[in-house]
């Protein structure tokens, strides 16, 4: 009996240790896409010389154009923040 809870207890700490690196590793990939997140909405702020907070205030409520750099921006702002969610869920995981 003592030797069946020895395997069973190796086999479940061997797929825990598998899922923590395999969710390290997606910690690492969302780093890398936030990263690009991060730069294109800098460099969108410095070519239209406004935040995203403000860019974001004035597009939700239409006060802005139909731009496709407005769409980009938009949508780089939401996705970033969507990553640095699932990013920080994976953080508490693998904690």
């Amino acid at each position: 009996m003592t030797f069946d809870i020895h395997l069973v207890y190796r086999y479940f700490m061997q797929r825990t240790n598998e899922i923590k690196i395999s969710l390290k590793r997606e910690y690492d990939l969302y780093t890398n896409a936030m990263a690009f997140y991060e730069n294109a909405l800098k460099e969108l702020e410095q070519k239209h010389q406004l935040s995203t907070q403000a860019f974001l205030k004035r597009f939700e409520s239409g006060r802005l154009g139909d731009d496709a750099d407005y769409f980009d921006w938009y949508a780089f702002a939401r996705l970033l923040s969507r990553w640095r969610k699932a990013q920080s869920a994976i953080h508490s995981a693998i904690q």
